[in-house]
């Protein structure tokens, strides 16, 4: 007969609970965003504020965020970055873009010519930056700097999934530049860890996202 102690027992518990908890708290978060008439909201900004500074910890190098200039527009469209990270600006057409932004936490303008080393910015502050082109004035990108490791765009279903999340209460962002809603926002509070996926229903309608082309075919002086 094998015979276990009690403190045997009473360790192999304790495994037992830390292994369920830790696996509670790395199961993916499940979010979705609808529009205010039910349907999927594609390509909304959602990140997480945790109530705790120090969950504010990045344990995995962040995506590498690039903004690039493709067949005349912006791409993406809106573009994530934790506050102190890159980003990269590549031009991938064959012409000069100049590239600007005269709002926001952060301002600048660049030539960036067909080929050339890619512009690398840092973002230090928080906030909205509204971009636009000097010489191609209809195009308009969008990026949002955040004081979280936790932020995602949603896909085509309106669905984010946020793994290894600490337990916290945290402020549920969802962002997008067309919303109206102060700030373009609606804020949320929720405890992660759940049992279950979570839905969100936006409050408010959308401006129209600006047509990304010209009118004519202008380009650009010649020299420029």
């Amino acid at each position: 007969m094998i015979i276990i102690s009690t403190r045997v027992v009473i360790a192999l518990t304790l495994s037992c609970v830390l292994l369920s908890t830790s696996a509670a708290i790395a199961a993916p978060q499940s979010i979705a965003v609808l529009n205010a008439q039910g349907q999927p909201a594609q390509n909304m900004v959602v990140y997480l504020l945790p109530s705790d500074p120090a969950n504010i910890v990045t344990t995995v190098a962040p995506p590498k965020a690039e903004v690039h200039q493709k067949d005349k527009q912006f791409s993406p469209y809106i573009t994530v970055v934790q506050k102190g990270n890159d980003v990269a600006f590549v031009n991938e057409d064959d012409i000069t873009h100049h590239i600007f932004s005269a709002l926001g936490p952060k301002r600048f303008s660049f030539k960036l010519r067909h080929q050339q080393q890619q512009q690398i910015l840092k973002f230090e502050q928080t906030g909205h930056v509204s971009m636009g082109c000097n010489v191609h004035d209809w195009m308009s990108g969008h990026l949002l700097v955040v004081d979280t490791p936790y932020y995602a765009v949603t896909n085509l279903e309106g669905i984010v999934a946020f793994a290894d999340l600490p337990a916290d209460d945290f402020k549920l962002v969802v962002w997008h530049p067309q919303l109206k809603m102060p700030d373009n926002q609606q804020v949320k509070t929720v405890h992660f860890p759940r049992d279950n996926a979570m839905t969100i229903t936006l409050q408010a309608e959308f401006d129209n996202i600006p047509s990304q082309q010209s009118l004519d075919e202008f380009e650009f002086l010649e020299g420029y």
